[in-house]
């Protein structure tokens, strides 16, 4: 086995957070378990202890280079604390030292928060889970089978390099358009709205089964119809785009806890009289398109590519960062909202008496819809810079309407 090195480049993905990361958006998400008892903040100590030898990649601070940002490994102790802080903080911190998560636990609940270049959804739930089941095992003397071992290698593995291919890419490419962007008063640089809600897997699944889609389909339409909700006839001439993260792992073998996703653009141009029934089939059709393997593949490619010119290897970190920034803004004029759906939280079941749920939550500088599900509670959060939260309304009305939220 080859030994890890202390120093690592970020992944590719990975490579814009710290460039992007600011006041009105902190690139830090918080995943959390919601337990069916107050937690014991010494017994969580005591299981993150354990944990995180089993993952060292996560002992990382972020650092600046003359050439790429890098991680180097820190033997720096996380300490749990009451979580008296607004989710999603400011994690990563210039020139600072400091690793990239924090635990917190208030209550019942137990807090992951990360800053995004560190790792995604998937990487964050394993860490997080291990966790909990280990703090379960302290504190009722449950022996839950071990997960199988992930190296240190295969942990710290950039999969976007090691599946890249500029061969064989596909003809037809979908080009981005300017997308319609909301309006209004924005909170304070460091305010998000945060809503929460629940609902039951059962009756969601139910709804969507009898409409023929999934429930990531079902949930994107329901956000495109939410923001044209709010548009004047004349903003109809531009598309709503809503942003969707693919995992990259579902079509690639990977065991890497860094960040290995990609994502897709569902657009859909509202006119006058617009029915849900149309924007669902649209919907469904745009996913079948975008989620086809070569499609996949063409995203996750032209993104490495970019990465591997030759020229951009001696090319200063500051003037990359430059560019950087303008990429990111231009691709920002491109999307509307952002929907992530972390799917199912698996856990033992010996675990299923104490705990209750599983929840997202995610900064942005926009609009955001973040869902997991676990057992028959399908948990979504919308998190928000607007200060109207008109939006958020009528996503909630129409799942009143459609009897999956009581």
């Amino acid at each position: 086995m080859k030994k890890t090195k202390k120093r690592r480049k970020l992944d590719n993905i990975a490579l814009a957070f710290p460039v992007a990361a600011g006041k009105k958006d902190s690139r830090v998400f918080r995943i959390y378990c919601e337990l069916k008892e107050p937690v014991d903040p010494l017994l969580l100590q005591n299981a993150l202890e354990s944990v995180r030898r089993h993952y060292p990649m996560f002992q990382s601070v972020l650092k600046r280079g003359n050439f790429w940002f890098y991680f180097e490994k820190r033997d720096i102790k996380p300490f749990i604390r009451r979580d008296r802080k607004k989710p999603c903080s400011p994690i990563y911190r210039k020139d600072q030292e400091t690793l990239l998560y924090e635990m917190s636990y208030s209550g019942n609940r137990i807090n992951f928060e990360v800053f995004h270049a560190l790792t995604d959804g998937t990487g964050a739930i394993r860490f997080l889970s291990e966790i909990v089941s280990a703090y379960l095992d302290r504190k009722h003397a449950l022996t839950a089978p071990s997960p199988d071992p992930v190296s240190e290698e295969a942990q710290e593995e950039d999969s976007f390099s090691r599946n890249y291919s500029a061969k064989n890419w596909p003809k037809q490419v979908r080009k981005s358009c300017l997308a319609y962007q909301i309006k209004g008063k924005r909170l304070r640089q460091a305010d998000m709205g945060i809503t929460e809600c629940t609902v039951s897997v059962k009756k969601l699944l139910e709804k969507t089964r009898e409409r023929g889609v999934s429930i990531t389909v079902y949930m994107t339409a329901v956000l495109l119809q939410a923001i044209a909700g709010g548009m004047t006839e004349r903003q109809k001439k531009r598309p709503v785009v809503i942003m969707i993260p693919v995992n990259l792992r579902n079509y690639y073998r990977s065991q890497s806890m860094g960040n290995f996703f990609g994502w897709m653009e569902i657009e859909y141009r509202f006119h006058k009289g617009t029915s849900f029934v149309e924007v669902l089939a649209h919907v469904k059709r745009r996913f079948k398109e975008e989620l086809d393997k070569e499609q996949v593949a063409l995203r996750m490619n032209r993104l490495v590519n970019i990465e591997k010119n030759p020229m951009l290897k001696y090319v200063p970190l500051g003037l990359k960062n430059f560019f950087l920034k303008i990429g990111i803004w231009a691709g920002s004029r491109n999307v509307t909202a952002v929907l992530s759906n972390l799917s199912a939280v698996k856990m033992p079941e010996l675990y299923e008496p104490y705990i209750d749920r599983f929840g997202v939550i995610t900064s942005t500088d926009k609009i955001q819809v973040c869902a997991c599900s676990y057992y028959d509670n399908f948990y979504f959060s919308i998190t928000s810079k607007f200060a109207d939260t008109g939006i958020q309304k009528r996503i909630l009305e129409f799942l009143r309407r459609e009897s999956i939220l009581s």
